[in-house]
């Protein structure tokens, strides 16, 4: 039952990580990331790891995904057109390597060997025990299951520090990418406007604001008239 419910719950998973690469809509393939990360948290919890599913699910869902949200909406083109997508040319390139990926990981996984003087853990069939012998201090084991939430923020903070700092550093660089973005874009409809009004100086009879009918044209939002503005 176990086996079969990993399954499913890998076969989604697959999907929906297909779904954020291939959706041409940003909005959309930051939907599909967020059901993705939720089956990440599916599986911590079978793994007897719900504290992880929990920060999983606050942290990457209710946090992560919201700012990523925040920043596509900042930007202006969510549908995803022809200048953005990829080239036909490197379809097959990028679906080689993906395949090669998979393969890589799927030969460690079933040809893993123990560390540190342990055995193999795909030989084990039942989870090791998580008992500390009388006068041992206790293990890494005993003290992720007793003391979940220390050890996760211990290890955030000395072994993974380097890793979590680049993974906020990331995150910020893709807010400010997507503000200089909406800004840039802000100013080239300023400049088309502007080239429009002038044009339309040019013809007779038609004010420097005019949209050809006589009727005043409303410019567009956070821009001006004048060039130095």
């Amino acid at each position: 039952m176990i086996q079969s419910l990993f399954l499913v719950i890998a076969v989604i998973g697959l999907l929906a990580a297909l779904g954020t690469v291939l959706a041409r809509n940003l909005v959309h393939a930051a939907l599909y990331l967020i059901a993705f990360f939720f089956i990440v948290a599916c599986l911590f919890v079978m793994l007897e790891a719900e504290f992880l599913a929990a920060i999983q699910v606050l942290v990457y869902i209710g946090a992560v995904s919201v700012l990523m949200i925040f920043a596509i909406m900042l930007t202006r083109n969510i549908q995803g057109d022809d200048t953005t997508s990829i080239p036909k040319g490197w379809y097959w390139p990028a679906l080689a390597t993906a395949l090669a990926f998979f393969f890589i990981l799927v030969f460690g996984a079933n040809n893993h060997v123990g560390v540190r003087g342990r055995g193999d853990w795909s030989g084990l069939s039942r989870r090791p025990s998580a008992a500390t012998a009388p006068g041992q201090p206790p293990s890494a084991r005993t003290r992720a299951i007793n003391e979940m939430g220390r050890g996760v923020g211990d290890e955030l903070m000395t072994r993974y520090a380097v890793a979590f700092e680049a993974a906020g550093l990331l995150l910020t660089a893709a807010l400010v990418g997507a503000v200089a973005l909406a800004h840039r874009d802000a100013e080239d409809d300023a400049i088309a406007f502007r080239e429009s009004s002038e044009s339309r100086a040019l013809r007779p009879g038609v004010g420097p604001a005019s949209n050809g009918d006589g009727q005043v044209a409303a410019a567009p939002a956070g821009s001006s008239s004048f060039p130095g503005a």
